[in-house]
């Protein structure tokens, strides 16, 4: 009975890391798709885009190294393993990093944005007063 359980548990593990894996590859396919259209769209923040679609394709990625834990007998697999897990735990670091950094910098972009706009408006509002008074006299 426990040697069909162990065998179910790799059955399960094996189709589980194959879905995940395949998962975040095909977010990685849309994302990579959905760059390409808005380069050609001239995206300024195309590589906010990409930044999303990778952070969350590695998390699937990320998932399944997680799963194929279950199943490892020897140390030299554990060990292997976990340095596949530390690098992609470093690289969603870095590109959660980079999309926060990114935000960011888009938000102070359209504030600056919203500031001159603002002040060409109060410019525009105090020229005005002047051409009626010149149009009167």
């Amino acid at each position: 009975m426990q040697e069909i359980l162990h065998h179910l548990l790799h059955e399960v593990v094996t189709y589980a890391v194959i879905g995940f894996e395949w998962i975040g590859v095909i977010i990685i396919a849309i994302s990579g798709i959905r760059g390409v259209i808005e380069l050609f769209k001239k995206n300024p923040d195309i590589d906010l885009h990409l930044s999303q679609g990778m952070a969350v394709a590695l998390q699937f990625m990320l998932c399944a190294e997680i799963v194929k834990l279950i199943t490892i007998g020897d140390l030299t697999d554990i060990l292997l393993v976990l340095g596949i897990v530390v690098l992609h735990i470093a690289i969603t670091l870095l590109v959660a990093y980079e999309l926060n950094h990114k935000k960011h910098e888009r938000h102070e972009r359209h504030e600056r944005h919203e500031k001159k706009k603002h002040e060409q408006e109060q410019q525009l509002r105090t020229q005005q007063p002047e051409a009626a008074d010149s149009s009167a006299e």
